[in-house]
């Protein structure tokens, strides 16, 4: 069986855009993520891959990013451990004795340990470094936080996703600021439900230095949710539209989003 992780970028230097973008940061980056997904056959070779990722998005350019603007695909050759990863449900309890909260989502979402081919999952990584510090109480060091952080390199903003394990319940937003200052902010909160039971990851950076750009991507993950879990399973209480024309036909082709149209009624 032959896998390959797609992920699909944004490198349109569209004339709107243009007095918003660096073009020395540019020619540096990958640009704005847009869909990821994985593909796998028999008999599949990077070119059926690629054929395959033209039908199901749309998407012609495959060049690397330096070499011409647009929007584009990179396909690269993976393996059934993130194929699974990224596509398998999990239904369990959490591993750590102390918890045993139940577990239901992606496993993606979920930290895990390996012992003789058997994963066992944790509903935390703190319930994960609570476990393996039970198991060897000196490998604490391994999970302390890095202090201070380089300069940006550019970022204007940045998309992220809280997931509420608990709930299977998804939430995207924005911010300017390092994502974590946000995390924080909702983690204090408990509007999104309790810490113990939330994800927080960072979708993609932003490079364009526009707040209507950043809005609209903003909007597209959350539509891009909303198409793949259902409006009952997304916590955003608005959805709002995608305003930059090319971005909105793009959208209607990399994530099948007639929903975004209007053409037909979401769930």
């Amino acid at each position: 069986m032959n896998y390959y992780w797609v992920r699909i970028f944004d490198y349109r230097k569209d004339e709107e855009l243009k007095p918003y973008s660096d073009n020395s940061t540019w020619d540096k980056f990958k640009g704005t993520l847009l869909d990821e997904y994985y593909l796998c056959g028999e008999d599949m070779t990077r070119e059926k891959a690629k054929e395959e990722v033209k039908s199901r998005s749309e998407v012609e350019k495959f060049a690397k990013p330096r070499k011409s603007d647009g929007i584009y695909a990179l396909v690269m050759e993976s393996n059934q451990f993130f194929y699974d990863r990224f596509n398998i449900e999990v239904d369990a309890i959490c591993f750590d004795a102390d918890c045993h909260n139940p577990i239901k989502g992606k496993m993606k979402d979920f930290p895990y340990i390996e012992h003789n081919g058997v994963k066992y999952h944790f509903c935390s990584y703190d319930c994960k470094r609570h476990t393996l510090n039970k198991i060897n109480p000196y490998n604490e060091g391994e999970w302390q936080s890095k202090e201070g952080y380089e300069e940006n390199g550019g970022v204007y903003g940045y998309i992220y996703h809280i997931y509420n394990r608990k709930k299977n319940m998804h939430y995207i937003g924005q911010t300017i600021y390092m994502p974590f200052f946000r995390w924080q902010e909702h983690a204090k909160q408990h509007i999104k439900g309790d810490i113990t039971d939330l994800i927080f990851e960072t979708v993609t950076e932003v490079r364009v230095k526009s707040q209507e750009y950043l809005n609209s991507i903003e909007a597209w993950w959350i539509n891009k949710f909303i198409d793949e879990y259902g409006k009952g399973n997304v916590m955003n209480l608005t959805v709002p539209k995608i305003t930059i024309e090319y971005l909105i036909s793009e959208y209607a082709k990399i994530v099948g989003g007639q929903k975004i149209l209007g053409l037909t009624e979401r769930e």
